[in-house]
């Protein structure tokens, strides 16, 4: 059986060895291309745009996680509403933000707190007000220069 028959009865089929030729000659361009390093291969002053759905587009922006957080947090406050629970599910769900939150925004390793007696060693930032600085100021006036 001749496979050209087969291919003008069926579409398909056409397009599907149409296919695994394109694919074949694909293949082979990027063997020649590997075996032959002198040739640049596409041109370099053309920008390469990559595809991306909206799907990933939606994922990636910032406030997406949060928004999917309010959504569940809603859900479940309607299920409990439902339940006739809804008002212990809101007085207890706001302390739960509020300690999840403190967590959620952690400082980089280089950051410094405000309140020094969380920084490593007490470190304090530039510029803070310490009571040293008060009692020097109570005794010497105020903006003096000498350090004790």
């Amino acid at each position: 059986m001749d496979s050209s028959s087969d291919e003008e009865r069926d579409p398909w089929l056409a397009r599907y060895h149409d296919y695994k030729r394109r694919q074949r000659a694909r293949q082979q361009r990027r063997a020649n291309n590997k075996n032959n390093n002198n040739d640049p291969g596409p041109s370099s002053s053309v920008p390469v745009v990559a595809e991306t759905s909206i799907l990933t587009t939606l994922t990636q922006h910032p406030l997406f996680e949060l928004f999917l957080k309010f959504l569940i947090w809603l859900g479940l406050l309607l299920f409990f509403a439902h339940h006739e629970f809804g008002s212990a599910f809101f007085v207890v769900s706001l302390p739960f933000v509020v300690w999840v939150s403190l967590d959620e925004y952690k400082q980089g390793p280089q950051e410094l707190s405000a309140y020094s007696v969380f920084n490593k060693d007490c470190k304090r930032l530039d510029g803070t007000f310490t009571s040293d600085q008060w009692e020097q100021e109570l005794k010497y006036g105020p903006g003096s220069l000498r350090q004790g």
